[in-house]
């Protein structure tokens, strides 16, 4: 996720070549929810414009409760309870205070891993798919949590 406010779009301000392959895995499915960014005092620092949630950004399932990120989240991300279609409808981003209230996850992550760029795998989603199938993960990625 960018810093600041509203956050753009990986495609559109930067490579996704570069961008970080994340697997991760949360307590709760929140598979459809839209992430934000928080603070270590718990702030929202970061969260989507409603046009960054159109399209194919919902995590890919991979297998044993394990997510391939397609949003850029972090450590430090919190789930809101608007769902990717809600959020994607909305015509402008609602206000940090609305934000707040409508957290519902201040600490989703069970784990989490960072394995690279996309540039460093020719199927990233079919190359974690086998990693996580192999219980190699903890082996062959980095692990952020």
């Amino acid at each position: 996720m960018d810093t600041g406010t509203e956050q753009g779009s990986t495609a559109r301000n930067g490579s996704a070549a570069t961008a970080p392959v994340i697997v991760y895995r949360t307590s709760t499915d929140h598979s459809d929810h839209v992430p934000v960014a928080l603070s270590s005092d718990g702030k929202i620092v970061s969260y989507p414009h409603p046009t960054d949630v159109e399209g194919d950004v919902r995590p890919i399932d991979i297998g044993d409760g394990y997510l391939l990120d397609r949003r850029g989240i972090g450590t430090d991300v919190a789930y809101l309870d608007y769902t990717f279609a809600e959020y994607a409808a909305l015509e402008n981003a609602p206000g940090l205070s609305e934000l707040e209230a409508r957290i519902i996850d201040r600490d989703p992550l069970i784990e989490m891993y960072h394995c690279g760029t996309r540039a460093d795998h020719s199927d990233p989603e079919k190359e974690m798919r086998s990693i996580v199938q192999q219980g190699t993960l903890a082996q062959r990625c980095k692990k952020l949590k």
